[in-house]
């Protein structure tokens, strides 16, 4: 089942047979060794491009400014793209939420508002996988609030 359309949160309610899988809190440094962790992964399944959707944010939305235009990106351009975001205000580091929808693999990820990275899919050996090349890095990963 893929799970397009489907937030985050609720992922494991839609599909009993997925899992979410959660980051330590990142600062921005570890944060972009975590994507850079993940456009690599997603390169090697020959994912080329993401969904992105801007998820709230209350200090933009309280002052009526338009929430950003969910869009395609190619992989290849997603730091990049992410940074901009960043630079724009269409995310805020810690205070939204930022959802990455793979096309072409069975994986999304969340930028939480929290400032860690969820990760999901029902696909367990790719989120087994996943979640090892993260914490590789040094990058602390959980399941069910255990440290994997």
């Amino acid at each position: 089942m893929s799970f397009y359309n489907i937030a985050m949160g609720i992922l494991i309610d839609a599909n009993p047979s997925a899992r979410e899988l959660v980051t330590e809190i990142l600062d921005q440094a570890r944060w972009w060794s975590a994507l850079r962790i993940v456009v690599q992964f997603l390169h090697s399944r020959n994912v080329d491009q993401v969904r992105v959707e801007f998820g709230f944010v209350l200090d933009r939305d309280l002052q009526g400014e338009p929430t950003a235009q969910d869009q395609i990106v190619q992989l290849r351009d997603l730091e990049s793209f992410v940074t901009k975001s960043l630079a724009e205000g269409k995310i805020r580091w810690g205070r939204s939420d930022c959802f990455f929808y793979s096309l072409g693999a069975d994986v999304a990820f969340m930028l939480c508002n929290d400032a860690d990275l969820h990760f999901a899919s029902a696909d367990l050996p790719m989120l087994s996988e996943l979640a090892h090349e993260i914490s590789s890095a040094g990058i602390k990963v959980y399941d069910s609030g255990q440290v994997i």
